[in-house]
């Protein structure tokens, strides 16, 4: 089964032979069809993704509930995803929080951002910033840059005085930012200087961001609070 497995991933990615979608969902399917955990999982992301098959994200729905039922992270993970986003199946948040929790149980880092974001959104769960924390860190630990992001957000703008931390904010950002130049992690960064008291840096970093996203009604709005505050505006 795993070598069926890893056929097919030649022939998703064209290594040594001529990329062919329709014969990489053969032998997914072949190892799907005998329980493969992998096989189900990556069945599913063809019909997610409408390769090799018609587009289906009922038959992706499927696929991932076979490949979570074996515990497969990966498939736990994707199937929250599904339920929250209605994808092939009813949105259920309640769901959702199981399959992502499952996920981050074992330590997979895209469910431990997950369950994160649902506590700090109180989606399925009761709002709560701590434990929104506690599953952010453990992602950023793996170097999940969503999760550095989220998290500096967090420990930057939180009202709870326990968890507000500007300067680890400052430090996570940073990280995030270096790992990609992404505008909304230099969003990040500068609310986390803002909240350290360094209001010069929070607007040359608020700039940079704009510079990538020009038009961003809330980097505009975040830039135009940091040079009121620095008397600049």
């Amino acid at each position: 089964m795993r070598s069926q497995v890893r056929l097919g991933l030649i022939y998703v990615t064209g290594d040594g032979v001529p990329r062919n979608d329709s014969e990489a969902v053969k032998w997914f399917r072949k190892a799907a069809d005998q329980d493969n955990a992998a096989g189900e999982r990556y069945l599913a992301e063809m019909y997610f993704k409408g390769r090799g098959v018609p587009a289906d994200n009922a038959e992706a729905v499927k696929w991932l509930r076979f490949a979570a039922e074996q515990d497969d992270a990966e498939s736990e993970h994707n199937l929250a995803v599904m339920y929250v986003q209605g994808l092939g199946i009813p949105r259920n948040i309640k769901e959702a929080v199981k399959w992502m929790r499952r996920s981050a149980e074992q330590g997979l880092a895209a469910g431990e951002l997950g369950l994160g974001a649902l506590y700090e959104n109180g989606d399925g769960v009761p709002q709560d910033p701590v434990e929104a924390v506690k599953w952010y860190r453990k992602a950023a630990e793996q170097n999940n840059t969503d999760a550095m992001n989220n998290l500096a957000l967090l420990l930057a703008t939180s009202s709870n005085a326990s968890l507000r931390n500007p300067q680890e904010a400052i430090a996570l950002a940073t990280k995030a930012v270096a790992a990609a130049n992404n505008p909304d992690y230099l969003n990040t960064l500068a609310a986390a200087y803002f909240a350290a008291g360094q209001t010069e840096k929070a607007i040359e970093t608020e700039k940079k961001a704009l510079a990538l996203s020009p038009g961003n009604e809330s980097y505009l709005e975040a830039l135009q609070n940091y040079l009121a505050a620095s008397g600049n505006r």
